[in-house]
């Protein structure tokens, strides 16, 4: 840092609206944000091939970030920009205060709140005002304590900031596919991997919920899930945690529906083409705009008080981590419809016979759908039957605008493709992950079906 004035570097602060994986993602500017560097995913966004690229957050480049202790153990982390760099408007007051011990401190600030839901669908007392979706909070402090005792910079990858284009940006993590290790890892952490597949969605659906936020118009926050929940699900409790990201505390989302279908039926006519290139471990983000055009009345107020980029506007909030997050075993045994299986408490060859069995099965299954997604009926029984509001306002028929969605892969740590030259390779699409996908897509349509 002695080389470079420190009038040169910026600030960062946490992405508040980061549901789901690991890393702590940090904010650059409005529109880009910093995800610590993996050599195999810089290698993948480098080389990955053009026509999937568009179904990923937009790749900037490496940037260096240093790790700064201040006064009363405060850290700070500033990032060196790069040479012809031009930052989009920022906040000009930096409000978030980092300790050493990984907590974070904000100051209290109403214009945008997070409520995270328990299992069994009612709102944590204790979570009723968090700026930063909880998640985020775990993240930061896992992150915080892995780097401070033991490195002063690092660097981060620069990737565009997906939900920037949302005032209330409503996301959905997935992780995607049948086979969640990568080639690399050791036989423990497949196993383990192995385990997490066979005892959640990811075995029968090729998908489970990594973690989720949506807004309520109703009350003015988002309420959000972690991947914990996700585990829990069973295959209809997934279908109602689908519906649950499309519910806004008054009606389902059913405008939202044929965009991002047709979005993720795109994707997937991609993904058929592909040669070779495997999205081991990657997550699918689902996003739509939460401020809902029916209730435009009822919004208009909240958003004269929340700027047009929130995904990166800097809130307030008082020192809070949540410590349940310490103990995944623990959250997770919980609640209904928990299918988890510990390692422990059955043979490891009966699991990894389990999972090949389901990945046989589901591959079967795939070649048995056509490139339209029919309906789940065979493995979704009873998923029409699913409690859903009743039918949209007729103000819908007289609104022509689209609502904004997207859809985007991300996380490549232990994805591949021919142009790596690794030492495995592959041969045809990524059946894994078109199983998930098309299954997504089946469910997202008996939705529509259902509420149309």
């Amino acid at each position: 840092m002695a080389d470079v004035p420190k009038a040169s570097c910026i600030r960062l602060e946490p992405f508040i609206h980061q549901v789901g994986g690991h890393s702590s993602m940090l904010c650059l500017d409005e529109a880009t944000v910093c995800k610590p560097l993996v050599k195999r995913e810089l290698q993948f966004y480098e080389t990955l091939p053009e026509a999937v690229s568009k179904f990923t957050p937009h790749f900037y480049g490496v940037i260096q970030v240093n790790v700064q202790t201040e006064e009363e153990d405060y850290v700070t982390l500033n990032a060196t920009p790069p040479k012809f760099y031009k930052p989009i408007s920022s906040s000009p007051t930096q409000r978030v205060r980092l300790r050493r011990t990984g907590s974070i401190e904000v100051n209290q600030d109403d214009h945008i709140l997070f409520e995270e839901d328990s299992l069994d669908g009612e709102t944590q007392p204790n979570n009723t005002s968090l700026a930063l979706n909880p998640w985020v909070l775990k993240c930061h402090r896992d992150h915080l304590s892995a780097i401070i005792n033991t490195a002063t910079t690092q660097n981060f990858i620069l990737l565009e900031n997906v939900a920037s284009q949302f005032t209330f940006p409503c996301i959905l993590d997935l992780k995607m596919g049948t086979r969640q290790y990568g080639d690399a890892d050791t036989l423990a952490k497949k196993q383990s991997k192995m385990v997490k597949v066979v005892s959640t969605t990811s075995a029968k659906l090729g998908v489970r919920v990594g973690g989720m936020q949506v807004y309520q118009t109703t009350t003015g926050r988002f309420l959000c899930r972690n991947k914990l929940y996700g585990r829990s699900l069973s295959v209809n409790g997934f279908s109602q945690a689908l519906c649950k990201f499309l519910h806004n505390g008054k009606r389902i989302r059913n405008d939202v529906l044929p965009p991002l279908i047709k979005r993720l039926e795109e994707l997937l006519e991609v993904l058929h083409r592909q040669e070779a290139v495997r999205f081991y471990t990657a997550s699918l983000l689902l996003l739509y705009e939460g401020q809902d055009q029916f209730d435009s009345t009822e919004c208009k107020g909240r958003e004269e008080n929340v700027p047009r980029k929130a995904s990166i506007s800097h809130f307030k909030f008082e020192e809070a981590i949540e410590t349940k997050y310490d103990s995944p075993s623990k959250s997770s045994s919980s609640g209904p419809g928990n299918n988890n299986i510990s390692p422990s408490a059955q043979d490891m060859e009966s699991i990894v016979n389990a999972f090949e069995e389901e990945r046989q099965r589901s591959e079967r299954m795939r070649h048995r759908r056509s490139s339209s997604c029919v309906a789940l009926n065979d493995i979704l029984a009873g998923s029409s039957n699913l409690s859903l509001p009743s039918s949209p306002s007729p103000l819908q028929a007289s609104v022509p605008t689209e609502p904004t969605v997207d859809v985007r892969i991300i996380d490549f740590a232990h994805s591949t493709h021919q142009g790596l030259a690794d030492p495995v390779s592959y041969t045809g699409p990524d059946s894994g992950f078109i199983f998930g996908l098309e299954n997504m897509i089946s469910i997202l349509k008996n939705i529509e079906r259902d509420n149309g």
